[in-house]
């Protein structure tokens, strides 16, 4: 767990939210999500299942992100990185299916192990947490640009480049609060926060990426 004083910049406050500004910014997740799921019935990349994973996962990360900073306990960090490893592990189990054109679907299989081994891993050592997540996201331009040599995908890249972009932006954000470099405790928005939102809104642009029918 991160107590008692590696819980990023916001103060640890006494009561059922500990943490208000980053308790509150994780539910932008929810809010992207709760979009995903009024666009499912729109012609779509992934298959119903995916789609309706990806929505899922998107909502899961809000929802745990938010008991996470709300109570600070070892569970809550778990549930949170566990939901973000929801998200990129479909990323990354729908590429590689893709480099399997003509043959059965092994997406499910191939979802609910990555995210079992790496559920273990987040248990057993906590600290493989942001290794592991980094891990995932590589494997994914990995497999990404693969497809692409090999002429299996040709979707325009502007979304990706988008998700891509905020994601770093975001990552640089979350290191500047997480070191204190820009921090003011007490402040009503915090860096954590800010990372949220950009975290919610590359999750969006992965989702348009993915599910988009046209350019």
């Amino acid at each position: 767990t991160c107590m008692p004083d590696s819980c990023f910049c916001e103060a640890v406050r006494e009561g059922v939210i500990r943490q208000p500004s980053n308790t509150w910014s994780s539910l932008a997740f929810c809010v992207v999500a709760l979009v995903m799921f009024a666009e499912l019935g729109r012609p779509s990349r992934l298959s119903k299942l995916e789609a309706v994973l990806f929505a899922t996962s998107a909502f899961l990360v809000g929802v745990t992100s938010a008991f996470y900073h709300a109570s600070l306990t070892f569970l809550g960090q778990s549930l949170d990185v566990q939901s973000m490893y929801l998200v990129v592990a479909l990323a990354l189990a729908v590429n590689l299916d893709s480099l399997r054109p003509g043959k059965p679907k092994w997406f499910l299989p191939m979802y609910l192990g990555f995210n079992v081994v790496l559920g273990v891993l987040l248990v057993l050592v906590p600290e493989f947490r942001r290794y592991g997540f980094a891990g995932v996201i590589a494997a994914v331009v990995a497999t990404e640009v693969l497809l692409r040599r090999r002429g299996l995908r040709d979707w325009p890249l502007q979304p990706l480049f988008v998700a891509i972009a905020l994601q770093a932006v975001a990552f640089v954000i979350w290191n500047l609060d997480r070191a204190h470099l820009v921090c003011d405790p007490t402040f009503p928005i915090q860096g954590h926060a800010v990372w949220h939102t950009l975290g919610a809104l590359a999750a969006y642009a992965l989702w348009r990426y993915f599910r988009k029918s046209s350019p």
